[in-house]
């Protein structure tokens, strides 16, 4: 059993212990489709919650045009998001942009490596890399404040898509021995470890 000597405390400068990442596709005032790496998100039932920064073209697109979609990398693609995360598509660069070192790309599919797919119930283009590709439309955005620049944008599920090979053998939901996530942990990336067990959720799922 751990006793308080066992624990420091600390401040540390992030909080990011583990999340997925996502590809978020959305659409310029152009027509063309904007991506960006979204470290910050997750699902409420149907409903899918992004966390964002205001300085983004993403946020920006999002208030204008309400669908996106949602591509969930696999561990293999970490390079072409990790090229993603250099860029903006805002063509005015802030004071933001330039401490942390990002520059403007008009054309992200071509800055990254990645692919562009048509969607079938939105606008942006899906991302053909990703293994599971998710249209959404945009229900909700909740304004920054003074003491965060960040909005939160609620989406509502549309479409699902993907790749045979991360689906079990009815192909109607996720294998989840075949499929593995690309989490971002303390700014390192990382894939799915070991199979620890299953939750009482996991009707009836081995564990």
């Amino acid at each position: 059993m751990s006793t308080p000597s066992d624990f420091v405390t600390i401040c540390p400068e992030i909080l990011y212990f583990g999340t997925p990442v996502a590809v978020v596709s959305s659409l310029n005032p152009g027509g063309s489709t904007n991506l960006a790496a979204v470290s910050s998100f997750w699902a409420l039932g149907e409903r899918l919650v992004l966390g964002l920064t205001v300085f983004g073209q993403t946020a920006a697109n999002l208030r204008r045009h309400p669908g996106c979609v949602l591509n969930l990398p696999s561990p293999r693609q970490w390079l072409e998001v990790e090229r993603l995360g250099h860029t903006t598509g805002c063509a005015e660069l802030t004071e933001y942009h330039r401490a942390a070192g990002i520059t403007y790309a008009q054309d992200k599919f071509t800055v990254s490596g990645f692919t562009a797919l048509p969607a079938e119930c939105v606008k942006p283009d899906r991302v053909a890399e990703c293994p599971v590709q998710i249209e959404a439309q945009v229900s909700a955005v909740h304004p920054a404040t003074e003491a965060a620049p960040f909005i939160y944008v609620e989406t509502r599920k549309l479409r699902v898509h993907a790749q045979r090979g991360v689906l079990d053998a009815h192909a109607t939901r996720i294998d989840i021995e075949a499929w593995s996530p690309l989490f971002y942990v303390f700014r390192h990336y990382y894939g799915k470890g070991a199979h620890l067990g299953a939750s009482f959720r996991a009707r009836g799922e081995p564990r």
